[in-house]
């Protein structure tokens, strides 16, 4: 993933909520085109963050088991207000429903107490469709879980 949108986890229930925080940093590459007088974290990237708070809490509440996890669908995507460098976001993720192998999660960003941008993602636990002589999806896993030590620590992983 080349844009982490996490900076750091503050509250996990593996598989039920999580809470993180993101804070928009002046130097961000993309922001010398969003936009060069008013530079804002794109609504693309704030829902990126809200997708990345999911599929973090829904790894971690399977032990990392799903190789892939997909954004299907966002449903109820609200924006609220701007993300200026320097400002911070609190972004929470709850889990709602598992019907199969799709999950349902409220997600919402908040800035100051106000929300920024709020959304129900549907993300599908799948292997990667590699044949199993691959052991492709037990590599997968293996990098999951290896990344989110790297980004966050073992703490919340019990290890």
């Amino acid at each position: 993933m080349r844009y982490n949108q996490l900076d750091e986890i503050l509250e996990l229930v593996p598989g039920k909520r999580l809470v993180g925080r993101r804070t928009l940093r002046e130097g961000e590459d993309y922001l010398q085109d969003h936009f060069p007088r008013f530079p804002v974290m794109p609504g693309v990237m704030m829902l990126e963050a809200l997708h990345q708070a999911a599929v973090w809490m829904v790894w971690t509440g399977d032990g990392f088991q799903s190789p892939t996890l997909l954004l299907r669908e966002a449903r109820g995507v609200k924006f609220g207000d701007f993300l200026s460098p320097g400002e911070t976001l609190e972004i929470t993720a709850q889990w709602v429903k598992q019907e199969g192998t799709t999950v349902t999660v409220k997600a919402v960003a908040e800035k100051d107490g106000k929300t920024t941008v709020s959304a129900r993602l549907i993300v599908e636990k799948c292997s990667t469709g590699d044949p199993p002589r691959l052991g492709t999806d037990e590599i997968v896993r293996q990098l999951a879980r290896k990344k989110f030590v790297e980004l966050f620590g073992d703490v919340f992983l019990g290890a």
